[in-house]
């Protein structure tokens, strides 16, 4: 069989090329998935073990259903994450199989296509097309066609997939919306062709402000939304004042008549689970409250839910402890307050700002104590040898983390009768108690951030 140029993909003669309908987010198909397996057949030599190495790779990250995605991908065959890694392996030593009758290397879809049609016998009729094609059919479920954003389909089954993941490895996720400010004005006034340009601009600003692991996508018109994970409020609010600098200074075609400072700019709300929300829809909420809390400020700014940059929710909790520096002995402390992502207590000894510190809580009900690292955040001193400590676990071990997370989730249910904490409603629990605000001015609110006039490109 003459080698191919590029991929093929195999699929039963019944089995139509998916369209928009016969593709369902819910399946557990991931997209980000599919795009490495496809740039890695593209570029990899489906005869070289060398993609078999890049395989295992990809294996790390996103575990056995890279097979179910790479069968899917090379023959439209859709497996349970079990059945597709026994069949992996079985494609696999057949094809090693097929090399030792041969003597002389397999294509990978070489040895596929046998292994369907000769020895599984999925196959009776099989026909080949253009992997390419297929995937340009199947991304435009899920991609807008004119920013190469995701869609809103793809982002909100994202968000919901996001939200669990977030929950099971105890780590902030942050929502950002983003609407562009007085786009009918611009588009009446340069036309829709000179707005599309607009549209897919601002998405290549998107693009180019995220990491790999962001997912940004348009959610509407002139709305778009960027799903952070792994990222705590302080860095989500970073991120959006860097796409609306990068915004305010990029060259729109025609915008000197724009009401907000002659330039086409746009605003932006910032929320973040757990503290803003318990679950997708609540935290999109929190987002676009933030959002039109924006608009109302004047415009081209940033707003934070609630105006707070807390990540994770505070429950007054009083245990014992010990804590020290990794130079010193342990000394007593009283807790304050604990969050999933640090803890606030008294203790007699002087802890500096930044210094990292081992903490060891008493949990109430077991015999062990909770331990983990941490970095002093915050110190008051109120005499007489009396400190006030908080100290953030969030850039140390991911283990520590969660300990310390169950131990604020047990505090949540302490304080809630009812029971244990809902994963997809908002933490039960009565929360820290928290300072009143100064009233702040309606034109522009604590939290939102804002520079006006036209900066220079950096």
């Amino acid at each position: 069989m003459a080698e191919q140029e590029s991929g093929g993909v195999l699929v039963s003669e019944c089995e139509p090329v998916p369209t928009y309908e016969s593709i369902d987010a819910d399946e557990g198909w991931e997209p980000q998935l599919v795009e490495k397996l496809c740039d890695l057949l593209y570029g990899a030599d489906p005869g070289s073990y060398d993609l078999d190495d890049e395989l295992a790779k990809l294996e790390t990250n996103y575990g056995d259903a890279i097979y179910t995605e790479l069968i899917y991908l090379l023959s439209h065959l859709r497996f349970e994450i079990d059945e597709a890694r026994e069949h992996w392996a079985e494609i696999v030593e057949h094809r090693s199989s097929m090399e030792k009758r041969l003597g002389s290397p397999v294509d990978l879809r070489v040895a596929l296509v046998s292994y369907f049609v000769e020895v599984n016998r999925r196959f009776k009729n099989p026909k080949i097309i253009e992997l390419k094609l297929f995937e340009q059919t199947r991304a435009s479920v899920y991609r807008d066609e004119l920013t190469g954003l995701y869609n809103y389909r793809f982002f909100r089954e994202s968000l919901k997939r996001e939200i669990r993941r977030s929950e099971r490895q105890s780590t902030p996720l942050s929502l950002i919306m983003f609407d562009i400010d007085d786009f009918k004005s611009y588009n009446d006034t340069n036309g829709h062709e000179v707005g599309n340009e607009a549209l897919s601009a601002i998405g290549n600003v998107f693009l180019d402000s995220i990491r790999r692991i962001d997912l940004a996508a348009r959610y509407g018109g002139e709305e778009f939304a960027l799903i952070l994970p792994e990222t705590m409020k302080t860095g989500a609010h970073v991120v959006a004042e860097r796409i609306r600098q990068s915004i305010e200074d990029f060259a729109f075609t025609n915008e000197k008549t724009q009401p907000v400072c002659g330039r086409l700019t746009g605003s932006l709300g910032v929320a973040t689970f757990p503290t803003d929300a318990g679950g997708a829809g609540e935290l999109f909420r929190a987002a676009d409250r933030a959002l039109y809390l924006a608009k109302g400020s004047g415009k081209n700014c940033v707003c934070l839910y609630e105006q707070d940059r807390r990540s994770y929710p505070r429950y007054d909790l009083e245990i014992g402890g010990r804590v020290r520096t990794m130079a010193n002995r342990f000394s007593s402390l009283k807790t304050i307050n604990v969050s999933e992502s640090g803890v606030r207590f008294r203790c007699g000894q002087r802890l500096p700002v930044g210094e990292i510190v081992d903490v060891r809580l008493d949990a109430p009900g077991k015999t062990s104590e909770v331990s983990f690292l941490g970095r002093v955040a915050n110190l008051i001193d109120n005499g007489n040898k009396r400190f006030e400590v908080a100290v953030r676990s969030g850039d140390t071990y991911r283990e520590d983390r969660l300990a310390l997370a169950i131990l604020a989730r047990e505090a949540a249910k302490a304080v809630n009768r009812t029971g244990a904490v809902p994963l997809d409603e908002p933490a039960a629990g009565k929360p820290a108690s928290k300072k009143k605000k100064k009233k702040v001015s309606a034109k522009r609110p604590a939290g939102a951030s804002r520079r006006k006039g036209r900066s220079g490109k950096s």
